[in-house]
């Protein structure tokens, strides 16, 4: 009956016409039929709404509104296209869809909302699209799922979601929707659980899973049985462990349940990480199964950049610290609800408060000021503020991860000068501003991976002269400004999964003179002549300074290739016809002369006078010599005409001859022998007067 009454009220909208205009009988749109089926093209009109715009009412076709400027869509937004088929919104800076936008669009089967600004899926965002069987939604910025944002589209079978920002799929999400293809690449899940998912596909026959930091502990089980039991006939993208650090790099179908979850006793000791603490008696609080410091290290072995191919201690992207067990004491403070503990040798005070639904550090009730690593994580904090942290002066650890920060001001951590460690992942931050990290002189590690960052201020690190380890991975960085990184010694840094196409060497790479460690992998590297400062750079580097790939994704000649491998005459040809290389190394990229004062990752100038310089040279040499020639020819005739000649033949005879050797000697020797030959003949005549 609903659905009647859309499709009636549909009718009588287009029935009316309230002004509307119909796009292909006012040509406002390009209607063209291709293999029986009507297009109506409307890429890059500028269109921000379609209330004045409908569609043809007496046959079906396939709306194309890509490339417009349709930001937000309102209910009832296509009640004038019912007749659409497939609709094409891609490259609209689409950022909100109101549930009710898709209403009268029940014969759409079709719909690409791809590389557009949409961050979250509501309950109702598809509603009214019941026959909708393919639905691609990548290259977002989408993060949040409704559990029951599918619900109705008993059709669907394709789902694309790659390049998304997407952690987690919630639970039933996929509750009596026929999936049977699946696209989950580029993503942020570390894991995949059976129950309330995977179990509701059983009809799946392709499953993209990689590019994704999975993190292969004991809920990953589910997944590697689930790949292994599922009919042979599908098609399974790779699974690559990034985390814990023992496993880095291997793939799932290769590990051993064993190693997945390992017993107590056959725990790897190399998963220890700064900073670590004891279990100890907690103190004005309940037990707790974990401790605080065990909790941050599980969200640090997930943030470990992926070493495909070069297994690596956990130690080596971490700092580490003593740890004591801890005697007994009293008179602490402990905030309500949060878990305490004494650590270190120093007696130190952690502080748990994971998970605790906190909306601000004020919240904090008592504050426990005197705490010497205080963890926040996975709370409800947005904005983190000036004088939160002011009489925090002992902290040494700070975990702001998993939070909802949008904000973090200008000054918040300058009374934190003995803080080490800062994790401020899983967030919504978009800039790294300049003075964001004043007071930290003694930073040691800064995890920002898994935000929204995509502009950091030169020198915003300045304020942290020794920071050594870095984590900017998944991020939508396109690029890094001069100075990114002056003042900083880094030993460790990971820019891996963000968008550059190429890094500068000047005022980028060459501040990262003190680097042992680099991850760049995900990235979508550009290989022409851009990226040759970063090839060379990257070649001079060690194999284990480079962790992984460095593939190009265009242009399509060199796509999936390591540009490190790639010569440099054939990714920018047309710099290497002007400018040839002092030296080749073997495999055929330019080399450098530590002697010729060339700077590194710049083009060397060639040995050889360019072509261009010669010409003009040379030209210039041959007109001078002949009027040289000529001029002294000229004077030796004069002066013979003068003299008394006893014999005119004989006179005659000696010019001629004269004429004959300057002519020979100009004609078949250099420039500069042509003048130098011209002379001779001049003394010859004078002395011979």
């Amino acid at each position: 009956m609903l659905l009647w009454i859309v499709l009636l009220k549909a009718a009588l909208c287009a029935a009316l016409g309230n002004g509307t205009s119909d796009v292909c009988k006012e040509e406002i749109c390009s209607c063209s039929a291709i293999e029986g089926d009507l297009h109506i093209d409307c890429e890059k009109r500028g269109f921000s709404n379609l209330q004045h715009l409908t569609g043809p009412s007496s046959q079906f076709y396939h709306l194309l509104l890509h490339g417009n400027s349709l930001s937000r869509l309102f209910p009832n937004e296509f009640a004038n296209f019912y007749n659409a088929v497939s609709l094409h919104l891609e490259n609209n800076g689409l950022h909100d869809i109101v549930p009710g936008a898709f209403l009268g669009l029940q014969l759409v089967k079709r719909l690409h909302i791809n590389n557009n600004k949409i961050r979250s899926f509501k309950k109702n965002t598809f509603l009214g699209l019941d026959d909708l069987e393919y639905l691609q939604a990548d290259f977002n910025l989408l993060r949040d799922i409704d559990p029951a944002v599918f619900r109705d589209l008993s059709k669907l079978e394709v789902l694309i979601l790659n390049d998304n920002l997407i952690s987690a799929l919630p639970t039933n999400i996929f509750q009596h929707v026929p999936i049977t293809h699946l696209d989950l690449r580029g993503n942020r899940i570390k894991t995949l659980p059976y129950e309330g998912v995977l179990e509701q596909i059983p009809g799946i026959v392709e499953v993209l899973l990689e590019d994704n930091p999975w993190d292969c502990n004991c809920d990953l089980l589910s997944l590697k049985q689930w790949l292994e039991n599922i009919p042979q006939r599908a098609l399974v993208g790779r699974v690559v462990c990034e985390a814990p650090a023992r496993l880095q790099g291997n793939e799932l179908n290769e590990t051993a349940e064993s190693e997945l979850c390992p017993s107590k006793d056959g725990a790897d000791s190399s998963l220890a990480a700064p900073p670590t603490q004891e279990e100890t008696p907690e103190l004005d609080s309940p037990p707790s199964p974990t401790s605080t410091t065990s909790k941050i290290i599980g969200a640090t072995e997930k943030s470990a950049p992926n070493n495909k191919g070069r297994p690596k201690a956990r130690e080596n992207w971490q700092l580490k610290m003593p740890t004591a067990i801890a005697s007994d004491t009293s008179d602490v403070t402990c905030p309500q609800t949060c878990v305490c503990k004494l650590i270190g040798f120093s007696q130190g005070l952690g502080v748990n408060c994971e998970g605790k639904k906190l909306e601000s550090v004020l919240n904090l009730r008592p504050k426990p000021f005197s705490a010497h690593e205080l963890n926040l994580r996975d709370n409800n904090i947005h904005a983190v503020k000036r004088n939160q942290f002011r009489a925090y002066t002992n902290l040494n650890l700070l975990d702001l991860g998993g939070n909802n920060i949008k904000t973090i001001e200008n000054g918040t951590f300058q009374n934190l000068s003995e803080l080490r460690w800062l994790y401020m992942d899983k967030n919504y931050l978009d800039t790294v501003m300049a003075d964001m990290f004043v007071g930290l002189q003694n930073l040691e590690y800064l995890s920002m991976e898994y935000n929204d960052i995509h502009l950091i201020v030169a020198g915003a690190f300045i304020p942290t002269p020794n920071l050594q380890v870095l984590f900017l991975n998944n991020n939508l960085l396109k690029s890094l400004p001069a100075d990114t990184f002056l003042g900083v010694s880094l030993s460790k840094i990971s820019l891996h999964n963000n968008y550059f196409t190429h890094l500068p060497l000047s005022g980028v790479l060459d501040q990262l003179s003190s680097i042992i460690q680099i991850d760049l992998h995900g990235n979508p590297w550009d290989c022409t002549c851009t990226i040759v400062p970063l090839k060379q750079w990257a070649e001079k580097m060690s194999p284990e300074v480079i962790v992984s790939d460095l593939k190009c994704e265009s242009p399509e000649e060199f796509w999936k290739q390591d540009f490190r491998r790639i010569r440099i005459d054939l990714i920018c040809p047309e710099r290497y016809d002007q400018t040839a290389p002092t030296s080749l190394s073997k495999n055929g990229t330019a080399g450098t002369d530590s002697d010729s004062g060339t700077r590194p990752g710049s083009y060397p100038e060639p040995s050889r006078v360019s072509i261009s310089v010669l010409v003009p040279g040379l030209l210039l040499v041959f007109v001078t010599s002949a009027f040289t020639v000529v001029g002294m020819l000229v004077f030796v005739l004069r002066h013979r005409k003068r003299s008394k000649r006893r014999d005119g033949n004989s006179s005659a005879s000696e010019i001629n001859s004269l004429q004959t050797v300057c002519d020979s000697s100009y004609w078949h020797g250099a420039a500069y022998h042509a003048d130098h030959r011209s002379y001779d003949c001049a003394a010859h005549s004078l002395s011979d007067k």
